[in-house]
């Protein structure tokens, strides 16, 4: 039985070719992935009070509300907080919104964003394209029937 490879590629041929496939298998996963990314959370309360009162609450910007109005029920929605930073590869980024309330953001070579909120002990994380320009958007039930929300955009 003749066991004699049938190419004629030599050893460095195929030693080349596998480092151009590496080398393309970098560049589409790791390469896309931006230097620095600019993220913004953003603390809302969600409330059917017809005037909501809170230390440091405002207005939220008219895009954002109308955006969140479309998919929520709230009548109001308010700005407790913001925060901006930016976020690398090799540089998570933390933003306080409150005593109780962090967002971590890292970004990940697949060009996603995890994002972590942390409150009052519990942690709730999902994954983001960076790619996609729409907001992330996390939330949940408060008491006396309102709710709050993250917003985290990336630029």
């Amino acid at each position: 039985m003749n066991l004699k490879p049938t190419s004629n590629l030599s050893r460095w041929q195929i030693l080349v070719l596998l480092l151009g496939l590496g080398w393309g298998f970098y560049q589409c996963t790791y390469a896309s992935v931006p230097a620095e990314t600019r993220v913004q959370a953003v603390l809302v309360w969600g409330t059917n009070e017809t005037q909501p009162t809170g230390k440091g609450l405002k207005e939220l910007d008219t895009k954002l509300r109308e955006r969140l109005a479309n998919i929520f029920k709230w009548r109001n929605y308010l700005e407790v907080s913001r925060n901006n930073g930016n976020v690398t590869t090799s540089k998570p980024q933390t933003l306080k919104l409150s005593e109780d309330c962090v967002v971590e953001v890292k970004i990940l070579p697949e060009n996603l964003a995890e994002v972590k909120f942390i409150s009052k002990g519990k942690t709730i994380a999902r994954r983001h394209p960076l790619g996609k320009t729409e907001a992330l958007v996390l939330g949940g039930d408060d008491k006396n029937n309102t709710a709050w929300f993250v917003v985290v955009s990336f630029n």
